[in-house]
């Protein structure tokens, strides 16, 4: 669905086009299947974005990365650029509601496609994914960058079979489930434990098995989704006080990226 609004200035009339589209093969896929999709998986700073007007598609940004470093898949060796819909141009914002924007300066871990509007050596970055792309931010108490799944969330571990992000939102009691006391009260319900970060994971497991056994009769099944990759989110009042950098995070998604699509 397309809606165009028009506003009037003393300068410059500006149009914004907004372009609402279902991402349906973004729906139930895991994290084996975004790695496996993806033409090139790689690491790159961002330090222009150029936008352009192409009359078949509206506006678009072009990202230029450098200091680029693959994990999946060859691009070019100096610099990589993604072209991603969206962006202003000549009085003209067009905004996309399920499109990928990136920040000049910031360095980021990209899935990417190829063929974008049908050039085999044109590439834009994948729509699909929970926490993709991943930024990577200085934060305040670490000494190195930090990765954070969406831009945003602190990545506090990834061993390749679990992703444990930290969510910026605190836990409140309407995230519990209330409890019936003895004398037929409810009982608020209290925030999750800290624990350390093993604790944590090991907690994760636990509950994951229990909700596939719940919906999966089959051991098979059951085993084959034990072994995927899974997101953990943790609140606040958990934060185990660590988190990934980017050497980390590189090496545990290039043991995805192995186990997925082989040496």
């Amino acid at each position: 669905m397309r809606r165009t609004l028009g506003l009037a200035g003393a300068l410059v009339a500006i149009a914004s086009l907004l372009v609402e589209t279902l991402a349906a093969c973004c729906m139930s896929t895991t994290f084996e299947d975004q790695v496996g999709r993806a033409k090139l998986i790689f690491v790159g700073t961002v330090t222009s974005a150029t936008p352009a007007r192409i009359p078949s598609r509206g506006v678009i940004t072009r990202y230029r990365f450098d200091d680029v470093r693959y994990l999946k898949g060859n691009g070019p060796a100096d610099s990589l650029v993604l072209a991603q819909d969206g962006g202003c141009f000549d009085g003209m914002c067009m905004v996309v509601s399920v499109g990928i924007s990136f920040n000049v300066g910031t360095r980021y871990v990209v899935f990417a496609d190829s063929g974008y509007w049908g050039r085999p050596t044109e590439y834009s970055s994948m729509v699909c994914g929970t926490g993709h792309p991943f930024a990577i931010r200085v934060q305040p108490g670490f000494p190195e960058p930090v990765v954070c799944a969406g831009g945003v969330s602190a990545i506090v571990a990834f061993d390749g079979r679990h992703m444990v992000v930290l969510s910026s939102e605190p836990w409140r009691k309407e995230m519990g489930a209330w409890q019936v006391g003895t004398d037929g009260q409810p009982v608020a319900p209290g925030p999750p434990p800290r624990l350390s970060l093993d604790g944590l994971i090991r907690l994760s497991d636990l509950e994951w098995e229990t909700r596939l056994r719940g919906y999966a009769s089959d051991p098979e099944q059951v085993e084959k989704a034990g072994k995927l990759m899974r997101y953990v989110s943790i609140y606040p009042n958990q934060d185990p006080g660590v988190r990934v950098t980017e050497e980390e995070f590189l090496q545990a998604l290039s043991g995805v990226v192995a186990r997925v699509c082989g040496p």
